[in-house]
């Protein structure tokens, strides 16, 4: 009898850290929410909530709460809010390099350069990489990184990609589908999913022509490590997802 009150005890336990049996992380996966530009809502297993390059937060599910975490790669109109930054009621990484740990979530945050101008400095960056980990997947935002490559101190703090949030098009990196500058760094990482932010038509269409791709037109999807491949796909979501869907005659991403 103790010995089966023993085992009962021990599964409640490991439920309550998120592990299996084998300590191994929770296969539960996550919520994602891709809301424009690069604005991105993540919700952990155990429902901790991650907000990332919140631009407009009258677009977030819900309001935010002391719960939340928010992770800011740059200071651009587009990815900052300085009015929602002030008043946000949680933890937060701000444009700097940090971790913290919150119930499920891990976040870690590395330096990078928002263009080739800008000197890779280790401890100061004009962006930053955040990488989340929770749910048993790998989340990383790379804000608007527009490197030529990554170096190897980045790749080796990055590791194993599950999912990449990434941008292909923009005048402000010199990232166009003319260099291909995003494309080559997302072949260093080599993640399972891809999910662009900023974008055009032409570098849409070449990224549906190099990864197996697809649209979703919901503001959210489930994600879990058993809905991913090993091979690099590509999900185009938000305002332009139905629309480039069509042109490119897209299949619609199962939900998971």
């Amino acid at each position: 009898m103790k010995a089966i009150k023993f085992i009962v005890l021990a599964g409640f336990l490991l439920s309550l850290t998120g592990c299996n049996a084998a300590g191994k992380p929770s296969q539960k996966g996550i919520t994602l929410s891709y809301e424009e530009s690069a604005q991105v809502e993540l919700v952990s297993p155990a429902g901790i909530r991650v907000l990332i390059d919140v631009y407009d937060p009258d677009i977030l599910s819900s309001p935010p709460t002391a719960a939340d975490v928010l992770l800011t790669t740059h200071s651009h109109s587009d990815h900052f809010n300085l009015d929602f930054i002030k008043s946000f009621p949680g933890q937060q990484i701000q444009m700097r390099k940090g971790e913290l740990k919150l119930g499920d979530v891990s976040v870690r945050s590395i330096v990078a350069s928002h263009n080739l101008i800008d000197q890779l400095d280790p401890e100061k960056g004009s962006d930053y990489i955040f990488i989340v980990d929770t749910g048993g997947l790998r989340f990383v935002h790379f804000g608007d990184l527009g490197q030529e490559s990554l170096t190897q101190e980045q790749l080796d703090a990055i590791g194993k990609v599950d999912v990449a949030v990434m941008q292909f098009s923009n005048s402000y990196s010199s990232m166009s589908l003319q260099n291909k500058k995003g494309f080559n760094l997302m072949d260093q990482v080599k993640p399972r999913l891809i999910i662009p932010t900023h974008q055009d038509a032409d570098t849409a269409k070449y990224a549906t022509q190099k990864w197996p791709s697809f649209y979703w037109d919901q503001k959210s999807i489930q994600l879990s490590p058993a809905s991913l491949t090993g091979e690099t796909r590509f999900l185009i979501m938000g305002d332009l997802a139905k629309g480039f869907g069509k042109l490119f005659n897209l299949p619609v991403w199962e939900n998971q």
